[in-house]
């Protein structure tokens, strides 16, 4: 975990992530994701800015799919010191490997966000593991 919260920290999205700042206004709607150095099937998160939630979109068998809800809120950044919108995972409907993640997003343009994904195994300490981009 010390290994791989260095390297994303030490990564160049670090140096855009701690410039950027939570948005002044909540996310709605759908944002189109990319895992940063990744290949995934997954395609992004969709916001509802009235309920504070959201969920994530995944490519199954060309169709699709909504994964793994979540939360949001600001809060102050488990690796860093600024202000972030949190997500959550921490819900009753998720798995328990799901409910140990914790991102962040930072606003980097109009519509444009930086995320952080965090592991929160043992509470008080983060494991940094990369970042994703979402665009609306």
């Amino acid at each position: 975990g010390t290994y791989r919260t260095w390297k994303t920290q030490t990564s160049p999205n670090q140096a855009l992530f701690i410039y950027g700042q939570a948005p002044m206004e909540l996310p709605d709607g759908f944002y189109r994701g990319k895992v940063t150095g990744l290949k995934t099937n997954w395609q992004g998160k969709k916001f509802n800015s009235k309920s504070k939630t959201g969920i994530n979109i995944f490519k199954k068998e060309g169709k699709q799919t909504e994964l793994y809800p979540f939360k949001i809120y600001t809060a102050k950044g488990l690796q860093d010191n600024i202000e972030v919108l949190r997500i959550d995972y921490n819900l009753p409907g998720n798995p328990l490997r799901i409910r140990f993640v914790k991102d962040e997003i930072v606003e980097t343009g109009k519509d444009k966000f930086l995320g952080k994904i965090h592991l929160t195994v043992i509470p008080g300490l983060p494991i940094s593991v990369g970042y994703f981009k979402l665009k609306k």
